[in-house]
């Protein structure tokens, strides 16, 4: 079970995607791999241990990264692209795959070549987006 930490301001954008993804984590039957709760960027280091990967909407990144705090858990800023089209599958994918990157280290961990989230241009999972370009 991985439990990923959908984080922003005051909630807004990321308490609506949290509660979306949430209620898909059933649909999907997916209940048993993932679970998501909103926590607010200003409570992440606090209650970083309540979860085990934290996903920071794209509007956050200056905000986050400016406050110099280090973090246990991995720290993922989510693509402005890929907050438009979020399923359960590609968010734990996602996940899976950051903390694989992350190897047990906390802090601010992104996939090679998305180091400018402005710019990440897929629509879909990391995994897939690779998967689709062989």
């Amino acid at each position: 079970m991985i439990r990923i930490a959908i984080c922003c301001g005051e909630g807004f954008s990321s308490g609506f995607l949290s509660r979306y993804l949430s209620e898909n984590t059933i649909k999907e039957h997916l209940q048993d791999k993932v679970s998501f709760i909103f926590i607010p960027v200003y409570q992440l280091y606090d209650r970083q241990d309540e979860v085990d990967i934290a996903m920071v909407m794209p509007h956050m990144e200056p905000r986050i990264k400016d406050k110099g705090i280090e973090y246990r858990i991995p720290i993922y800023i989510i693509p402005y692209k890929v907050v438009i089209k979020p399923t359960v599958a590609e968010y734990l994918e996602d996940a899976e795959d950051i903390l694989a990157l992350a190897n047990g280290r906390g802090g601010f961990i992104c996939f090679e070549g998305e180091e400018h989230t402005v710019f990440v241009s897929r629509l879909t999972s990391h995994r897939r987006w690779l998967a689709n370009r062989r």
